[in-house]
C-alpha cells in the first residue's frame, strides 16, 4: 500500500476548508474517542493558530484517512532523578540543567496527537509502528531545518499503549495529571 502525507493547512489551501472537514469526519478513532473529536473538530483550529500542525496520511489510491497526527514545538520540563547517567549525558546535548532543581529544561517536538483510522477496513488499516515511522521522517525533515533532537509525548496510563510507545524506543520521565480531562498521563521522550 503506497500512501500519501499531507499538511492539513495544505489541504485547506487545495481543496477548501469544507471539503476537510468533511473528510476528517471518516477519522474513528472508538479506543480514544478525545484522538477522534480532536481530529474532527479542533484540528483545524490548532492549525491555524499554529498550536500544533495535523499531518494526514491517506491511501494513494481511494484517498482514504489512514491516520493522523498532530506536531508542536514546545519547552518541556525533565527531572534528572529519572534519568540514567546515559540519559543525562544524551539530554545535555538539547537541554539545559537548573542546577537549584536538579531539572533540565528541554525545546522538544510534541507529538500531541496520535491515532489511526479504526473506520478503514483492516486490510487496509494502517500499523501504529507505520504511522510512528512516518512521524520520525517528518521530524527529521524538521530537525535538518532547524534544530533539536527530544521527541515527547503524553500517553494515557494505559498498558497497550505504553507497551508501544516503549517498543518505539521511547523512555519514561514523568507524569502530569490533567485536572481539565481528570487523567493522568504518562510522559515518554526519545532522542534522534
Amino acid at each position: 500500500m503506497k500512501t500519501h502525507l499531507t499538511n492539513i493547512l495544505d489541504e485547506i489551501d487545495l481543496h477548501g476548508e469544507e471539503k476537510v472537514r468533511k473528510d476528517l469526519l471518516t477519522f474513528s478513532c472508538p479506543v480514544n474517542p478525545s484522538i477522534e473529536n480532536f481530529f474532527r473538530n479542533r484540528s483545524i483550529d490548532f492549525a491555524r493558530r499554529k498550536l500544533s500542525i495535523t499531518y494526514i496520511v491517506s491511501d494513494m489510491e481511494d484517498g482514504l484517512i489512514l491516520g493522523c497526527f498532530a506536531l508542536t514545538h514546545k519547552a518541556v520540563l525533565i527531572s534528572s532523578s529519572n534519568l540514567s547517567n546515559t540519559s543525562r549525558k544524551q539530554l545535555e546535548r538539547f537541554a539545559r540543567l537548573d542546577r537549584a532543581t536538579g531539572d533540565y529544561m528541554a525545546s522538544a517536538f510534541l507529538v500531541a496527537q496520535f491515532g489511526k483510522n479504526y473506520g478503514v477496513d483492516n486490510g487496509k488499516r494502517i500499523t501504529g509502528s507505520e504511522l510512528m515511522d512516518i512521524v520520525n521522517d517528518v521530524l527529521i525533515n524538521i530537525q535538518r531545518e532547524i534544530g533539536g533532537g527530544i521527541i515527547y509525548l503524553d500517553c494515557e496510563d494505559n498498558e497497550n499503549l505504553t507497551r508501544f510507545y516503549v517498543s518505539e524506543k521511547f523512555r519514561k520521565f514523568g507524569e502530569r495529571f490533567s485536572d481539565e480531562e481528570e487523567q493522568k498521563y504518562f510522559q515518554y521522550m526519545r532522542f534522534f
